[in-house]
């Protein structure tokens, strides 16, 4: 559950038809996309839906069951929560400083580190940490893909190194063709693990103060109070978790009794504060935000996103059109299972094919010895340059290159020539 702030409000004002007049700060939480509140007897209240369209079309519905009027509530602010919560803050307060003191005893060898991600989890940590042991280092892994308050945040906190990676997100994604989705995904490993492996001593016993906790996820619902993670390679670094039992909303009212810096992002309406715009597990409800709130790196990366659909010819890959693919399937895998006209035929226009059925045949083909699925034209095209256009079965590259004894450089060599020659199939 995330506080609604003004400038969320505003965002739902100005995207959704109606305007929404019993909203205001200091009282409501989003929670999946339903905004609720708290009545004086801690009774949670749900009062709106949002609801994000494909095309990123925002409206704000009240159900006709399970949703109360907020004028019919004795909603409570988060100033009461806190109130009410105080002695429960005050002991998740005592127990993480009495966890923290245990564990710098138990490894007096080791250095801490505090990284940070200017999220709210983070900061929590780094408080704790620093009321009693101010001097501690924070280190924030520059992912290339923050925004710019993430980046104000950790350069004015005090003591903290930017760790930066050698070559930036954009230029992995320009020059490797690396698009990252939920089932293909290099970014976490390399630069929100990769720069901090790579600048820290692996000889060196480092304490990590980490901020994750057990409700996030199922990954980490089982995690103790010490983690080690794989990525980190051969090192003799733990990761310390202080905070790992605490709910989002013990975070959220601590953050605001102990007067916490909050990312500007939460501000927004995000859940999260890290990897802008290109994060693969980002949904329609996070592009919305930052179609309105970072409009130029949602158009930049909108626009990486086309250039690689149309030269990697992902309709046979997706089975979607490109404006599918831009507003709703670009972080997923296959789309469709098969693939509609509209899809076929946009294929054509921007292939040069002419004929409908032929153009229906570059799609879901497999290869006839090994099975493995067959997305590129180049593959697809020669195999109906040698076998036929009306062929049935088709062959992987690697299977094709041994039915015809051809070596890379005869492959190669008859691609260049086919395409020289003008032949429309490819």
């Amino acid at each position: 559950m995330n506080p609604i702030f003004n400038e969320y409000i505003e965002f739902l004002n100005d995207t959704n038809k109606t305007k929404i007049e019993d909203l205001k700060e200091g009282y409501f939480w989003l929670d999946k996309s339903i905004i609720k509140g708290f009545d004086k007897n801690g009774e949670i209240h749900k009062f709106y839906r949002v609801k994000i369209e494909d095309d990123l079309s925002v409206s704000v519905t009240k159900p006709k069951s399970g949703y109360d009027n907020i004028k019919d509530v004795d909603i409570v602010s988060w100033k009461d929560l806190i109130e009410t919560n105080k002695n429960h803050l005050k002991n998740l307060e005592d127990e993480a400083l009495k966890f923290i003191e245990e564990k710098v005893n138990k490894y007096k060898e080791y250095t801490s580190i505090i990284p940070v991600s200017t999220g709210k989890d983070s900061m929590v940590v780094a408080y704790l940490i620093r009321s009693l042991f101010p001097d501690t280092k924070a280190i924030f892994n520059n992912t290339s893909l923050d925004v710019v308050e993430s980046y104000k945040m950790a350069k004015n906190l005090p003591n903290c190194e930017m760790m930066s990676p050698n070559k930036g997100f954009y230029q992995y994604v320009r020059e490797d063709g690396m698009i990252p989705t939920r089932f293909a995904r290099f970014c976490c490993r390399i630069f929100k693990v990769g720069t901090m492996v790579k600048e820290l001593d692996h000889n060196h016993p480092y304490l990590l103060w980490m901020g994750m906790r057990n409700e996030e996820s199922n990954t980490r619902k089982d995690y103790g109070d010490e983690v080690v993670n794989p990525e980190w390679g051969k090192t003799c670094w733990k990761g310390i978790l202080p905070i790992r039992k605490w709910s989002e909303l013990d975070v959220w009212l601590y953050t605001f009794w102990r007067g916490l810096e909050i990312n500007q992002k939460y501000k927004y309406g995000y859940s999260r504060v890290g990897c802008a715009i290109a994060c693969p597990y980002y949904t329609k409800s996070t592009w919305v935000l930052d179609k309105y709130f970072y409009r130029k790196g949602y158009d930049r990366w909108r626009d990486m996103l086309e250039k690689d659909f149309i030269e990697n010819k992902k309709w046979l890959i997706m089975n979607c059109t490109l404006k599918e693919y831009l507003e709703v399937a670009w972080n997923g895998g296959t789309y469709r299972n098969e693939p509609t006209e509209e899809v076929i035929r946009e294929f054509m226009k921007y292939n040069g094919l002419k004929d409908f059925d032929l153009a229906k045949q570059y799609f879901n083909k497999n290869c006839c010895e090994c099975d493995k699925r067959i997305k590129d034209k180049n593959v697809l095209a020669m195999n109906m340059k040698i076998h036929g256009r009306q062929i049935n079965k088709f062959y992987c590259k690697k299977c094709f290159m041994s039915l015809h004894n051809l070596s890379e450089d005869d492959w190669d060599n008859k691609l260049k020539s086919f395409k020289q020659n003008g032949c429309n199939l490819f």
